[in-house]
């Protein structure tokens, strides 16, 4: 049998490692480094996260102006708004349920880093932006005028004179033939007219910006033309817009639509063609120009360049456009006054049903409510101390490492040198007891 001093000795022994384990778990926390910027909230950070109760707390050094610390149950916090740049440490000790724990908290704030500057890339999707209209000119009868427009994001650009109605559009390569005026740098934001005739009194340059994204039109620079005749200049028809020039003649008549363009609904992949049917005077040649608008009002159409036939088939646009078409007769350098259709209807219905990404942010389904701050003694920690902080001690503004690894060793540590401890005390029980009970027989 154990003798009692034997299995006092291993008493008291296991006392004791079972002390110095608790002693050694309560007296020590691994060092906490905070770095935050200047002059931005850190929110709530936790600087240490126990298991007892804090008492009373405090701290002999310094920490940033701006900032402070404060404790509720077993934790302390550290938050606010750094006014000043460095590197600041001080020694927190605390009186705790399970005892004294001391530990060495450091800061650091850095000073905001600007980025560096980088020039806005122009969306891909985004069609040219205008930086510079023309402007509008008077001039005399085979004066000269100049006309400069810039953008934004185009790929090409073509320069365009369009008639006082806007039911004729002449590009700048087809001026000279059209007006008999002299054309240069069309292929520059600067075009120059010479020579110019009467007959581009009251017509507008303006210029077309395209790039993937689609097109986008200067305002239209009006040209005044004073003196001269009004029937001067050349009249010979135009090889995209056949139309003459902008001098109407009533004396010829009118050409009629017997078939009117019709409108349609148009779903992924849909097209649709829009024709119409005229008939001319027994002399005379049909002209076309198709329209677009974006409401159902004569007065907001728009002619489409290029589109210059008896039928046209609209771009897949989502959304709903409403087009007509303008018919004229032309005859010998003079044009009839222009019929045109009812505006119609097309709307075109993409895809529909898909699910929208965004920046939904569904937060953090661990985070838990901050304890009720009224519990808590006033921290001796700060004379400014802090109540609780109710957010997440997560932030983004400061960085918190408090050297969790280096905690768990310490701890994994202590508690192995405690059962070494208790097995040697044993394993020496052992052999006494053995050596008793030999001597006994």
């Amino acid at each position: 049998m154990m003798s009692k001093k034997i299995k006092g000795l291993f008493s008291a022994a296991l006392v004791l490692c079972i002390m110095l384990t608790l002693f050694s778990l309560g007296a020590y926390a691994a060092n906490a480094n905070v770095s935050c910027t200047l002059n931005q909230d850190v929110g709530s950070v936790v600087v240490y996260k126990g298991t007892s109760n804090i008492q009373s707390c405090s701290y002999n050094g310094s920490i940033p102006s701006g900032l402070q610390l404060s404790y509720i149950g077993a934790d302390i916090y550290l938050a606010g708004t750094p006014t000043s740049t460095g590197s600041y440490s001080s020694d927190i000790s605390m009186v705790t349920d399970a005892g004294n724990v001391t530990f060495t908290l450091t800061i650091t704030v850095s000073e905001a880093i600007a980025p560096a500057p980088t020039q806005t890339p122009v969306q891909t999707n985004q069609k040219p932006v205008i930086t510079k209209n023309p402007t509008g000119e008077t001039v005399e009868v085979g004066g000269t005028a100049q006309f400069v427009a810039r953008a934004d994001g185009a790929t090409s650009f073509v320069w365009r004179i369009v008639s006082a109605d806007t039911t004729n559009t002449v590009t700048a390569a087809e001026a000279s033939s059209y007006f008999g005026v002299t054309v240069s740098g069309q292929d520059t934001e600067r075009l120059t007219l010479s020579n110019i005739p009467k007959s581009m009194n009251g017509w507008a340059i303006e210029c077309k910006f395209t790039n993937a994204a689609g097109s986008s039109f200067t305002t239209g620079a009006i040209l005044t033309v004073t003196g001269g005749s009004s029937n001067s200049g050349n009249n010979s028809s135009s090889g995209n817009n056949t139309t003459n020039n902008n001098t109407t003649n009533t004396d010829l008549k009118a050409p009629t639509i017997s078939t009117q363009p019709k409108g349609a609904q148009l779903s992924a992949g849909e097209k649709t063609t829009l024709s119409v049917t005229a008939a001319a005077p027994a002399t005379g040649t049909l002209t076309y120009q198709w329209y677009i608008s974006d409401t159902s009002s004569m007065s907001d159409i728009k002619a489409i360049d290029g589109a210059n036939s008896a039928s046209y088939t609209p771009t897949q646009t989502e959304g709903t456009k409403y087009y007509c078409v303008g018919v004229w007769v032309s005859k010998d350098g003079q044009k009839s006054t222009t019929t045109y259709s009812p505006l119609v209807e097309v709307n075109y219905s993409g895809t529909t049903g898909g699910q929208q990404s965004g920046g939904l942010d569904l937060g953090n389904p661990n985070s838990t409510a901050a304890p009720n701050s009224s519990a808590s003694p006033s921290p001796s920690a700060s004379p400014n101390a802090t109540t609780a902080p109710t957010s997440s001690p997560e932030t983004d503004n400061g960085s918190y490492d408090r050297g969790s690894s280096s905690t768990l060793i310490f701890y994994i540590v202590v508690a192995g040198l405690a059962l070494l401890a208790i097995g040697g005390i044993l394993i020496y029980l052992i052999i006494v007891n053995s050596r008793k009970g030999r001597g006994d027989d």
